[in-house]
């Protein structure tokens, strides 16, 4: 099943979240190529937070069809890996799925997008109707940080 086509409560909405940040050329390759790679989500998680992939294997590129957890306080988020080429990579989430409670926010979508001058990502979440605007200034900061790793990491290239 699609998560796209999990039931949507009548106390929930669909919230799409969606940012773009503009990155210099050799900016936008580094910083896809880290997206692409375990390691950046296995190994740059702050304690308590967590993510695991079913094989135990942590390292290496992502392949479509690999199932994982982000995990930690207020959060279980269980995932596949979808598609995954040059230009885009899919996590859908499973059924069960959340973030803060189930009964707030259940995350269904992650989507990366690479282009020439910037990478965008589009976050699709079903979350309670009087919670939504509440997880839209959540989503902002939290993604606006994210956005900022991002670009701390282009100045530490290995």
């Amino acid at each position: 099943m699609d998560p796209l086509d999990f039931p949507l409560p009548k106390n929930m909405k669909i919230h799409d979240f969606k940012l773009s940040w503009k990155l210099s050329s050799p900016g936008v390759k580094h910083i896809w190529e880290k997206l692409q790679r375990k390691e950046t989500f296995t190994k740059g998680q702050l304690p308590p937070y967590k993510v695991e992939f079913e094989s135990g294997i942590n390292t290496g590129p992502l392949a479509s069809g690999e199932l994982n957890i982000h995990h930690g306080p207020f959060l279980s988020a269980h995932g596949i890996i979808g598609e995954v080429s040059e230009n885009y990579r899919d996590l859908k989430y499973s059924y069960g799925s959340y973030a803060i409670s189930f009964r707030l926010i259940r995350p269904v979508r992650l989507q990366f997008f690479k282009n020439n001058d910037s990478i965008s990502l589009q976050f699709t979440v079903q979350v309670h109707r009087y919670f939504y605007h509440i997880w839209e200034i959540m989503s902002q900061v939290f993604w606006r940080q994210f956005g900022l790793n991002l670009k701390i990491i282009t100045l530490f290239k290995k």
